[in-house]
C-alpha cells in the first residue's frame, strides 16, 4: 500500500452565486484543502498600499512583457512561482 500525503491547498476564489455540481471524493481522497476566498474591503487594502504599508515586492515572482505571455504562463507554472505579471 502506498500513502500519499495531502496535495495542498485549493483557493476557491468567485463571486458566482450559481449552483455547481462538484464531485468531492478526489477533494477527500487526496486530502486537499479548501479556502474560500471573496474580494474583500478594498479601500482598507488601497489605502494600506498607497501609504506604503504593505510591501508586494517579494510576492512579484517574475515580470514579462506581453510578447512573452507564453513564458510567463510557463513561470507561473513552476514550483514556488507566487505571482507572475504580465505587461501590455
Amino acid at each position: 500500500m502506498q500513502l500519499t500525503r495531502p496535495r495542498g491547498i485549493l483557493i476557491l476564489k468567485s463571486t458566482v452565486a450559481d449552483k455547481s455540481t462538484l464531485h468531492l471524493a478526489p477533494i477527500v481522497i487526496d486530502e486537499i484543502h479548501v479556502q474560500g476566498s471573496r474580494c474583500g474591503p478594498f479601500a482598507p487594502a488601497l489605502r494600506a498600499l498607497s501609504q506604503k504599508l504593505v510591501d508586494v515586492r517579494p510576492l512579484i515572482s517574475a515580470c514579462y512583457p506581453l510578447d512573452e505571455g507564453l513564458a510567463a504562463f510557463q513561470h507561473a507554472g513552476q514550483k514556488g512561482a507566487l505571482k507572475v505579471f504580465v505587461r501590455i
